[in-house]
């Protein structure tokens, strides 16, 4: 299906072009006020292929969460069939999911990247497979509701960066008594899973075996993203070029290694980069990741004063 077939079928759903008052969207989702919400059909809206889920807004809207980098297309389309403007809430947050690959064929990249990196890549169609996947993973949590929670200047409108060092990309291979089962792709669902559930708008995970290429990456963060949760892996008991950039760019970041270090060889007892973190998450497992994801939240909502009335 190409953009303008689904954003037809949505139409038609909804009660056509004449039953839509208002077009908003924030993040993946698309908001349309409805002037008789009884025209619509929220299981044929359902039925869209890229559609992840549907609820009703209100009296009179309906909210549709579509998949990676398919809301923007939808939104203007639609846009530009009633005629009518695109209301932006929380517009840097607005997210695409960026392809996995090579970044100067050596390190892996995968996430939702949006802000000013957005543009920088092409829109990924998923599968069938794929997208139900993301439903069931969308359907696992609450996703913040704008009208009992976020606002201006919250989480909504904050980004992360988890960053993992060398050897975390043979995650389900590498030492399974020490490490797990549990893959890369299951340490990357995971965090974006907790995110959401944080009500990050933002949040891009990212892994190099090369230590000037986490460098490169901390620092870039401090233009797009609000903070870091960093497994180092073998770096951390090596890289002062680790805890310059940390300390350089000052964003708070929280340490985060999956296996107990301080109970393993006496090498692992240090740390360079524990000076520039907020916290230690150690020993978890995969989970220590979801940990990390929360002590970050709650620091940034401590930092920043809540415009909640």
């Amino acid at each position: 299906m190409e953009t303008t077939t689904y954003s037809q079928a949505l139409l038609e759903a909804v009660g056509g072009v004449s039953n839509i008052r208002s077009l908003a969207m924030c993040m993946t989702r698309l908001r349309l006020e409805l002037h008789d919400i009884s025209r619509a059909n929220l299981a044929a809206v359902r039925a869209i292929h890229h559609v992840l889920s549907v609820r009703r807004r209100g009296d009179s809207g309906v909210e549709v969460v579509f998949g990676p980098a398919i809301v923007n297309n939808v939104a203007d389309d639609l846009s530009f069939r009633l005629d009518m403007p695109i209301a932006r809430k929380n517009a840097k947050a607005v997210v695409k999911l960026t392809p996995t690959g090579p970044r100067r064929g050596r390190s892996r990249m995968t996430g939702y990247v949006g802000r000013r990196r957005a543009s920088e890549h092409a829109p990924t169609v998923l599968s069938r497979d794929d997208l139900e996947r993301l439903k069931e993973l969308l359907n696992s949590v609450d996703l913040p509701d704008d009208e009992e929670g976020l606002s201006d200047g919250e989480l909504g409108d904050s980004a992360i960066l988890v960053l993992n060092g060398p050897n975390m990309n043979l995650l389900g291979v590498r030492e399974p008594g020490i490490y797990g089962k549990d893959t890369y792709d299951d340490l990357v669902e995971l965090c974006h899973r907790t995110a959401i559930a944080e009500g990050f708008g933002e949040v891009r995970c990212y892994q190099s075996n090369h230590e000037g290429d986490l460098v490169d990456a901390i620092q870039e963060a401090r233009l797009s993203f609000d903070g870091i949760v960093l497994n180092p892996a073998a770096y951390t008991h090596t890289s002062v070029a680790l805890l310059d950039a940390l300390k350089a760019v000052g964003l708070p970041t929280v340490e985060v290694h999956m296996s107990a270090v301080m109970e393993r060889e006496g090498f692992r007892q240090t740390s360079y980069v524990r000076d520039a973190c907020i916290a230690l998450v150690a020993g978890e497992g995969l989970e220590g990741y979801a940990h990390a994801i929360r002590i970050l939240a709650d620091y940034l909502r401590d930092a920043q004063p809540s415009s909640r009335k």
